[in-house]
């Protein structure tokens, strides 16, 4: 798609996904927020937007999808900022440091799979991208992404089975 088709068919769709976006957030800014955001992704993904059918219904989708994404976020934020709360600030550094060693210890384990496997789970559990856009963006069939990723948790849990063993004998 190229910029000026863009502009005839997504643009005007900018008043619908902003009113759905403000019924989802009850708020004005995240819900300008979150249609920037998505016409970025749609315009990252502007080549691919032609194979789509109802372009009003898949971006309407997206608006969705940011939407829900935010409020767990901040559900997420609101939980973890009230346990922290709770905390001392001793306690809280403590969290931050395993936290942080946790981290470093899993991105090691990963840096360890084959590509695709890394490639994989750091779209999915990381970057929180659906199934579809890892098939596009590895170029792989559904199958292949389902098995890609389960063979490389599978390769994860085992590594971090012998590191907890190995923590267990010392």
């Amino acid at each position: 798609m190229d910029p000026k088709e863009f502009k005839e068919k997504i643009i005007p769709l900018q008043t619908a996904m902003q009113r759905l976006a403000e019924k989802m957030m009850d708020n004005v800014d995240d819900a300008e927020d979150i249609v920037q955001d998505v016409f970025l992704t749609l315009w990252d993904r502007r080549d691919e937007l032609s194979r789509i059918v109802k372009l009003d219904s898949y971006c309407m989708q997206m608006v969705r999808t940011k939407s829900i994404d935010l409020m767990r976020k901040r559900k997420t934020y609101e939980l973890h900022k009230e346990s922290i709360a709770a905390l001392t600030d001793n306690e809280v550094l403590m969290e931050i440091e395993e936290s942080r060693q946790q981290s470093e210890m899993l991105y090691q384990m990963l840096g360890t799979l084959p590509e695709k496997q890394q490639q994989a789970i750091q779209m999915k559990y990381i970057e929180n991208r659906s199934t579809k856009e890892i098939e596009s963006a590895l170029q792989m069939s559904s199958n292949n992404v389902y098995t890609t990723l389960s063979r490389g948790i599978q390769v994860l849990r085992e590594q971090l089975k012998k590191r907890l063993n190995n923590l267990e004998t010392k």
